[in-house]
């Protein structure tokens, strides 16, 4: 898969996992990649690797460092996993298929879809971390 993305191909694959739900269901999804671009924007949905433990992961960019770094998470995760260089970026998603129907990620539709599932996480993060304050000082 690496050699083919270093070679500019696209790939097209199902992933595994839950981490992107609800846009990607991880058994009959599918997802096409194509070789990363010099660097990524807010809301790209990337393909990297974990140097810790060089897990193959598929999440999305929630924040563009200064440094040149970035903060990803899975749609579906209420944690964020930060210094994510360009180096361990493979590819970038391009397109995908959700319940049988294809879908290019730059549909306006899809466009929409980010700003108002990042509200709603935003929002759970926020709803979290009240209730933990609430209810962390009752005994």
């Amino acid at each position: 898969m690496e050699e083919a993305f270093k070679r500019g191909q696209k790939i097209k694959f199902t992933p595994s996992g839950t981490s992107m739900l609800p846009m990607l269901d991880g058994k009959n999804d599918t997802v096409t990649f194509a070789p990363k671009p010099d660097k990524l924007k807010k809301y790209d949905v990337a393909f990297y690797r974990r140097k810790k433990n060089g897990q193959l992961v598929l999440h999305r960019v929630v924040r563009v460092c200064k440094d040149g770094s970035y903060v990803f998470s899975g749609d579906g995760q209420f944690y964020y996993e930060p210094s994510i260089k360009d180096e361990d970026i493979l590819a970038v998603m391009v397109a995908f298929t959700h319940k049988g129907k294809a879908c290019n990620v730059s549909d306006l539709g899809y466009r929409l879809y980010i700003h108002r599932m990042m509200l709603k996480k935003r929002a759970r993060i926020f709803a979290l971390k009240v209730y933990h304050r609430v209810f962390k000082h009752k005994g």
